[in-house]
């Protein structure tokens, strides 16, 4: 009777059931989300350029914090957003919050009322003013040249934002002394094209990292002074506010499974090509 020759090592690493690979990748994410590395992470000279733009700004000054993403890009965007409005909260600067997509005011509302735990005397309507969704993109953004409080007569709690002490001194884009946009989309565009360069407002993008190369042309050109890209950019801003949080240790995991998967896919397209040797070999020696 032919004995049946057991698979080499080689021969079972190749076949190895997929389960085995997606735990390796939970275990990846998991741990270090658990018990943060603190691998390093350097800062991009674009995401500088937006710290120091509103580290420099006199205190009281008057900032837009436009918010065009929903919960597909949460994962990303969230943490940047949180991480500006803190640093806009440290520095005792004025923000108007806006959103142009249907499903982000609850994010921003969640983020305010987190951010409310450690800033417990930050004032709605005196220290930002939360406007909430507007439907119609360009046509709110041209409006909002004129005036915010007719383009949103009510806030997102419902209160009328004319009456607002913040309204009363900043109330069109003119009086915007910086602007950051969050966006998972292109809306950033219409931001740029109906707000920033007709009023002359210095603004920067907070992208998702697949929206962040179309916005380099923006930078290059100078009509945005700095760009957050993705997790990455998020957790190299709240390094520089010296608040690490969240972003700082998703970027663990993601660096993780990262060097997990590009070595797993290395030993085995080399144990790939060393079988296919072996079995080259033993054709040869049959014939």
């Amino acid at each position: 009777m032919e004995k049946v020759q057991k698979p080499s090592f080689i021969e079972r690493f190749l076949q190895l059931d997929r389960r085995i690979i997606y735990t390796l990748v939970v275990l990846a994410v998991a741990i270090p989300l658990l018990f943060p590395m603190g691998l390093p992470i350097k800062v991009t000279s674009e995401v500088q350029s937006v710290y120091d733009t509103i580290e420099s700004l006199p205190e009281g000054s008057h900032m837009l914090l436009a918010v065009d993403y929903d919960p597909a890009s949460m994962p990303e965007l969230y943490p940047m957003m949180k991480a500006v409005m803190r640093h806009v909260i440290e520095k005792k600067h004025k923000l108007v919050i806006p959103v142009l997509w249907p499903n982000g005011p609850n994010l921003v509302a969640q983020a305010i009322e987190e951010l409310k735990v450690d800033y417990p005397d930050w004032t709605s309507g005196e220290d930002y003013v939360f406007l909430g969704y507007q439907v119609g993109t360009a046509i709110v953004i041209i409006s909002m040249g004129s005036s915010f409080s007719r383009t949103f007569p009510h806030d997102f709690y419902g209160s009328t934002t004319k009456t607002m002490p913040l309204i009363k001194e900043y109330d069109k884009f003119a009086q915007t002394d910086y602007m950051v946009m969050l966006e998972a989309g292109s809306t950033g565009d219409s931001w740029i094209i109906f707000a920033t360069e007709p009023y002359d407002v210095e603004v920067a993008a907070g992208v998702t990292a697949v929206v962040a190369p179309q916005y380099y042309p923006f930078l290059q050109a100078k009509q945005i002074n700095g760009i957050l890209g993705g997790l990455k950019g998020a957790a190299e801003y709240e390094l520089l506010i010296d608040k690490p949080a969240m972003a700082v240790s998703a970027m663990d995991s993601q660096s993780i499974v990262h060097a997990l998967i590009f070595v797993v896919i290395i030993i085995a397209n080399i144990f790939a090509f060393v079988l296919a040797g072996q079995k080259r070999r033993q054709a040869r020696e049959e014939a």
